[in-house]
């Protein structure tokens, strides 16, 4: 562990954090203290790889090929390699020099004609790049002049990077482009409901192959709302378009993440008047709680649910007392991206739970640019009355945050933290800082796979899964001998 420390820690409120931190507008790189970050994730690959998780579509991507690369390596190896999304056709219309100067405008109507010739799709999406929104092509024209003869539906998701540079502030600008592929509904299902904010997932319904010993957090949640004598109605973003279109027919909306989830449905509400409940993000028992009994208020199911919840924690007592006596008092640091410096709503749901077992969380690794771009996750979880605290300062482009310099900064021994790591790049170092020696418990959606637990850690199940986890690596950290595969062959290479 370095014995320096090179600028002193700032730690705040998460709140507090927000409010020092600039507007996001184009005196923010002059004003803020927190220098170098700019952006990391281009707007077009969130939007085309969002909209991969529909079923029966193409992606047009209006714009040179080398954008359509880059999403298209984005979506083979995040997509591919962690989650088995299906393959998404994603032609482009390949933008010259020409184009550039002279407009395309022609170039997308017959693209779009001859990609409904191709393929046969239910739907297209036109995304638009830097390029073509620069030079101010009339996408929506050319998709009305397309649409008299093409059989697909057609609709325009912006994807221009340069317009959203933050992480959040694009998912949000994506998110509610999905109301606009909705119609209007005849009837309402009684009933029914959906749920919104699925990202990466997938969808869940009768004609989807579950995934077998790794349940996403749909799943989880559906366990809920059949238990209650519900119907789930849509789980979205997924589906083709009939399954899209059609969502609005449902009683209420239910968020799982925040992020994705509640744009949409403020969106819904505005448009279709579809009533939505805020709870998000059920990770732990208190907030699978009141995930629970928000809906079954809404729908007067009371009984059923306090049958459900009183026989799921009588399952899960023993475990959550066990990991609460071995970690109550010490610290949890929580990563919330090592080298994204991105993730906020699901860190702060963990550090919610980990406070319910009696540990203090510290939350870093979020750069300021990004939590203020994500002010409709803070707002949720100002409103349910948690506010931790975080690290504000410092923060540089893509460099993650040295955790050794943390430990030091808040004068913490081994046996007095543990670690939850939230990236593809966990620190471990043999020797120094290794699960062998110091606490740490994987919760990265990319890495962490649990047996009949969900993805991202959810309900009932996944605080079962957590619990069990953290007693394990609290009860290797004690070992103090023989340092992980994972710790030897890291080394130092993430400092």
């Amino acid at each position: 562990m370095s014995d320096k420390i090179k600028t002193k820690y700032n730690w705040v409120k998460v709140s507090e954090m927000y409010d020092e931190t600039p507007n996001l507008n184009s005196n923010y790189a002059k004003n803020c203290t927190h220098k170098g970050y700019e952006g990391l994730w281009c707007k077009l690959i969130k939007a085309v790889t969002s909209y991969g998780m529909t079923n029966d579509c193409v992606a047009v991507i209006h714009g040179p090929t080398n954008c359509a690369w880059a999403v298209r390596n984005f979506c083979s190896t995040n997509y591919s390699l962690y989650y088995g999304n299906s393959f998404l056709h994603m032609p482009t219309t390949a933008l010259n020099n020409s184009s550039i100067v002279n407009g395309a405008e022609k170039e997308l109507i017959d693209t779009l004609i001859e990609v409904d010739k191709t393929y046969k799709p239910q739907h297209i999406a036109v995304f638009d790049t830097c390029s073509t929104s620069l030079i101010g092509d009339n996408i929506q024209n050319c998709i009305n002049e397309a649409q008299l003869k093409c059989a697909a539906k057609i609709n325009f998701i912006e994807g221009a990077g340069f317009s959203s540079p933050p992480l959040g502030q694009s998912i949000q600008e994506t998110a509610v482009k999905y109301g606009e592929i909705m119609e209007k509904p005849v009837h309402i299902i009684p009933k029914s409901v959906n749920i919104l904010g699925q990202y990466k997932e997938g969808h869940c319904n009768k004609k989807k192959k579950k995934r077998g010993k790794y349940p996403d957090d749909a799943q989880e949640l559906v366990r809920y709302i059949e238990a209650l004598g519900l119907n789930i109605h849509r789980v979205l973003i997924s589906g083709d378009y009939e399954y899209i279109k059609t969502a609005p027919e449902a009683l209420v909306n239910v968020i799982s993440c925040p992020t994705w989830g509640l744009p949409l449905a403020k969106t819904m509400k505005d448009m279709f008047d579809t009533p939505y409940l805020p709870h998000s993000v059920p990770t732990g028992i208190e907030s699978t709680c009141r995930w629970i009994r928000d809906l079954a208020y809404f729908t007067d199911t009371v009984d059923e649910a306090e049958i459900l919840i009183n026989k799921e924690l009588e399952l899960l007592n023993l475990i959550f007392e066990k990991a609460k006596t071995l970690v109550n008092g010490k610290t949890a640091l929580i990563e919330c991206g090592r080298n994204s410096m991105t993730a906020f709503a699901r860190p702060m749901a963990l550090a919610r739970f980990l406070q319910e077992l009696g540990m203090k969380p510290y939350l870093f690794g979020l750069h300021p640019f990004e939590l203020k771009a994500k002010g409709i996750d803070l707002d949720y979880f100002l409103w349910d009355g948690f506010n931790p605290m975080i690290l504000s300062d410092p923060y540089h482009y893509q460099n993650p945050t040295n955790i050794a310099n943390v430990i030091k900064d808040l004068e913490l021994k081994e046996e007095d933290y543990v670690y939850f790591s939230q990236d593809v790049f966990p620190m471990a170092k043999s020797g120094e800082f290794d699960p062998s020696s110091n606490a740490k418990v994987e919760v990265s959606v990319h890495l962490r796979r649990v047996f009949n637990s969900p993805g991202r850690g959810v309900g009932f199940k996944g605080a079962e899964a957590l619990c069990q986890n953290i007693i394990e690596s609290v009860l290797m950290a004690s070992r103090k001998t023989k340092p992980t595969l994972y710790g030897r062959v890291h080394g130092e290479f993430y400092d």
